[in-house]
């Protein structure tokens, strides 16, 4: 019989669960980690497991969408902040954010091609609402930001995962130089598409 949780028991197992899920992407990635490894490092059963997740997958997946989440949100705080995003700017914002990426869990399954693999254990539903938050993401940022009339924000966006995915290639870009090609791409679609005013020698 299954065991019954409270609402507090609930929550402090899922947060277990995603600390125990980042590590594991970390260090084992996706194909190595297996259930039994998750549950013995959080301590549950296999059977509270799957009153949670169905599949690892999908915790996985649960995780990598939290991160994503809090990435975002922690860029529209900055964003929010600022009178005006000009070029500079929105080059250092978008930067950092690549950086602390870059430093993060995620990095290990990106650099393993692990992404796609996910995507293909994981129901249809959750692929297409994940590409709905992805366009509610890329509005919410830029308006924040005056982008130029003939420019789309599809077209934007994919520019900046292009790079984002640059990264799996650092070693081959080269290492020495990775960080100064990266802000020069950043700052490259920063002057493509922000539109900036000068009046009195200062942005509006």
């Amino acid at each position: 019989m299954a065991t019954a949780f409270s609402d507090n028991e609930k929550e402090l197992i899922r947060k277990k669960l995603n600390e125990v899920a980042q590590g594991c992407l970390l260090k084992y990635g996706v194909r190595k980690t297996t259930v039994d490894q998750i549950v013995q490092m959080a301590g549950i059963s296999k059977g509270s497991f799957y009153n949670f997740y169905s599949t690892k997958e999908i915790l996985f997946f649960t995780v990598l969408e939290d991160y994503q989440k809090s990435i975002i949100d922690e860029l529209t705080n900055k964003l929010r902040k600022e009178d005006n995003i000009g070029i500079d700017k929105f080059t250092e914002l978008i930067y950092e954010l690549y950086q602390n990426v870059r430093k993060s869990f995620i990095m290990n399954i990106i650099q393993n091609q692990e992404i796609e693999y996910l995507m293909r254990k994981l129901p249809k539903e959750l692929i297409v609402n994940h590409h709905s938050l992805d366009d509610m993401f890329t509005k919410k940022i830029f308006s924040y930001i005056k982008i130029k009339d003939d420019i789309s924000i599809d077209v934007v966006s994919a520019s900046l995962r292009t790079i984002f995915m640059s990264m799996i290639y650092t070693e081959e870009i080269g290492e020495k130089h990775f960080d100064e090609v990266l802000k020069l791409l950043i700052r490259g679609i920063a002057q493509q598409i922000i539109q900036e005013d000068y009046k009195n020698g200062r942005n509006y």
